[in-house]
């Protein structure tokens, strides 16, 4: 199966989960990949599928995902699942209360706040630039410090320069710094972020951008998102 088609069916999976839990009266937010690839032009293929919901009893998604062909399970966290379409596979997570990082073992608490925030936009296919939906995504600020947290995740890394490339004009690198610090990250995200520039001075970032993207980064635009980590770390140091 090709990954056009791996991309579409993950979408229309995704549309499918959004209804069923609208009318069991459930809030979904998308992160991740879908998340990042709404706020950006797209630089990578995504397929997995990252929610967060406002209440624990998920109730009939759970069916729907079978229904779908998900082999699903409960988590400390919500439902993970996963579906096998030939060769591929599409992940799927929702988490309820917290946002957790494997890579690290952190976690991100979810309140009322992610929910109010969050954003209706354009949620798009990479390489089909047709296969799209309207959904609610979190807002930028939060999905930058999600994508802050982990370690030695080539594809965070990426979508981390993603946002700060196409959305460093319109963030509030203020209300990043609140979140971090209401979410008990701040020191943890002030050595993630000098990581980052120490990697985008010694041109480890490049090599990570070009092998996902296949592209290059501008030096212009390097040179702003080092400032943007800079203005950033002093944010964390304050704190």
């Amino acid at each position: 199966m090709s990954e056009e088609e791996v991309e579409r069916r993950s979408l229309e999976d995704l549309e499918s989960v959004l209804k069923e839990a609208q009318n069991q009266g459930i809030k979904l937010v998308i992160i991740g990949g879908y998340a990042v690839a709404a706020y950006t032009r797209g630089y990578r293929f995504t397929k997995d599928i990252d929610l967060v919901a406002d209440k624990p009893t998920l109730g009939k998604l759970r069916g729907l995902l079978k229904s779908l062909g998900y082999v699903i399970r409960d988590t400390e966290f919500g439902i993970a699942g996963k579906k096998k379409l030939n060769a591929a596979f599409i992940d799927l997570h929702i988490s309820v209360g917290r946002i957790y990082d494997i890579s690290t073992g952190k976690e991100y608490p979810v309140d009322a706040s992610l929910f109010r925030n969050a954003k209706r936009l354009i949620v798009k296919g990479y390489i089909s630039k047709a296969t799209s939906l309207r959904a609610t995504v979190v807002e930028v600020e939060t999905l930058i410090i999600l994508k802050t947290m982990p370690v030695s995740r080539d594809k965070d890394a990426v979508d981390l320069l993603s946002l700060l490339r196409d959305k460093r004009k319109e963030l509030s690198l203020d209300v990043i710094a609140e979140r971090a610090k209401s979410a008990g990250l701040t020191n943890h995200l002030l050595h993630r972020i000098r990581d980052y520039a120490e990697r985008l001075r010694e041109d480890e970032v490049d090599k990570v951008w070009f092998d996902m993207t296949g592209t290059r980064l501008p030096f212009t635009e390097k040179r702003e998102i080092g400032r943007l980590f800079a203005r950033l770390a002093e944010l964390f140091r304050k704190q």
